[in-house]
């Protein structure tokens, strides 16, 4: 807490020190890497890629838990699971797609932290 915070309210703000708060969360995520476990275990059961607007409302509606896009976004950094597109439309009505961030489990192995 108090490298990430404390000091990064208090202290300068140098090169060094933006590292070692970085590295603290970095660490402090790794060693919590378990909690994930809820996304990576459904994205193995879709067997497919999901829109980050489908994991959103899947996990809001079955847990109440928002802002699940910067977990998955986390997760594949690390390579436990993929990053990908899926079309999505402007408006319902709309012939317009554009492509919408997704994820999708990548395999045996892959959830190896």
């Amino acid at each position: 807490f108090e490298i990430v915070y404390t000091n990064m309210l208090n202290c300068k703000k140098t090169r060094k020190n933006v590292e070692a708060a970085l590295d603290a969360i970095d660490s402090y995520l790794a060693e919590r890497v378990a909690l994930f476990n809820p996304v990576i275990e459904h994205l193995r059961e879709v067997g497919e890629a999901r829109s980050c607007t489908e994991i959103e409302n899947h996990f809001e509606r079955n847990f109440g838990i928002d802002c699940i896009t910067t977990a998955c976004e986390y997760l594949a950094d690390r390579g436990l699971i993929g990053r990908a597109s899926t079309p999505l439309k402007v408006t319902k009505r709309s012939n317009i797609e554009v492509q919408e961030v997704a994820f999708v489990y990548l395999g045996e192995g892959a959830d190896e932290f």
